[in-house]
């Protein structure tokens, strides 16, 4: 497809006041994400990104460590100057094991005539989740997540909205989180309609 130089900068405020990085059971995380690509910078294409992030964490009951995780997440990001549009791979793509679980990778959101994920330029997420110790340091969880993509700038319609709610398993491989999770579509559209899905990923969301 060709080459495209870009160059940015960025600046990202971030409070963190949870209890553990790896396995949180109270505290909260926020996150404000700023970038600017091209203009003074150079490169190929302007455009800048604004985003937010917000993990809080929840302790339920003391018994069996028990914690609800509320994540929420919304972003923007536009071409100015001369540039036509924003490169596809900095446009945002919903679906996975990190977000919308009971969606294939990147498969929530606008599409061309072929059918293939292009990504949209403003995203809403949300996700709630429950999970208990079943044996430390094994875990369950249930969840819901909802989010949409749009195809515009500061477009939050959310008409288009995806949602989906799954049960999952926690626990650690060589001190690393592995979450595994069977995610089930509620909302879908016709071009995302794939049936259940089942996902693995190390790491935590926030």
């Amino acid at each position: 497809a060709g080459k495209t130089d870009v160059s940015k900068v960025g600046l990202t405020f971030l409070r963190d006041t949870r209890n553990s990085v790896i396995t949180a059971t109270r505290g909260s995380r926020l996150e404000l994400i700023t970038e600017l690509a091209g203009g003074p910078l150079g490169g190929d294409v302007d455009y800048y990104r604004i985003e937010g992030r917000v993990a809080k964490y929840l302790p339920i009951f003391e018994f069996q460590k028990q914690v609800i995780e509320i994540l929420g997440r919304t972003g923007v990001v536009q071409e100015y100057s001369d540039s036509p549009t924003v490169p596809f791979y900095d446009r945002y793509f919903l679906g996975g094991p990190t977000t919308l679980r009971g969606f294939e990778f990147r498969d929530v959101g606008p599409k061309d005539r072929f059918g293939e994920p292009v990504g949209g330029k403003t995203y809403v997420f949300g996700s709630i989740e429950y999970s208990a110790d079943i044996v430390d340091p094994l875990r369950f969880a249930i969840f819901y997540d909802a989010g949409y993509v749009n195809r515009g700038a500061y477009d939050w319609d959310p008409s288009g909205y995806n949602d989906n709610w799954g049960i999952g398993i926690r626990f650690f491989v060589m001190g690393s989180p592995l979450r595994l999770d069977y995610g089930i579509p509620l909302t879908t559209d016709p071009t995302n309609n794939n049936g259940n899905q089942f996902n693995f990923s190390f790491g935590t969301r926030f």
